[in-house]
């Protein structure tokens, strides 16, 4: 089964050894190599290589890199960076007045214990963050957004 399964592998990609080699989204990240391993794992990978739903990879799957912990670390980094940044944009409302107070609470109506976080989120509809808006003085949009969002009007 084996020779048959290189034999596909030879026919579908330039570089054989390459693809049993890298890591492969199509396989968890994990490389097709791997599969050659157990039985099982190569009736998966001729199942796979002969599949009516074959293509050749594409250009992002050739240049897929695994995930890494360096990678992760990164990620969330960014993340806590961008949670940072929204937590000093809600300090900055504390005691800013009844506009934001009216704000904050009719999204809590509408979303409960979510409201306050779906003022930081980007709303595709309003092209920025609701706090964005109500920051420039324009709560009333907020607002208007909120009433269509809670009578299921959503554009």
């Amino acid at each position: 089964m084996a020779d048959e399964i290189r034999a596909h592998i030879a026919d579908l990609y330039d570089d054989p050894e390459d693809f049993l080699r890298r890591p492969h989204p199509w396989f968890g990240g994990r490389s097709p190599g791997e599969f050659m391993a157990t039985e099982a794992g190569q009736f998966a990978l001729l199942k796979f290589l002969r599949g009516g739903d074959h293509m050749p990879p594409t250009e992002p799957d050739r240049d897929f890199k695994p995930y890494t912990t360096a990678t992760a670390d990164h990620a969330i980094d960014q993340a806590i960076a961008r949670l940072e940044g929204q937590i000093e944009q809600l300090r900055s409302l504390k005691g800013s007045g009844p506009e934001i107070a009216t704000v904050v609470g009719r999204a809590r109506e509408v979303y409960g214990e979510e409201g306050v976080p779906w003022l930081l989120e980007y709303n595709q509809v309003l092209q920025t963050t609701p706090l964005d808006l109500v920051l420039q003085g324009k709560a009333e949009r907020v607002l208007t957004q909120l009433g269509r969002i809670e009578h299921g009007v959503y554009a």
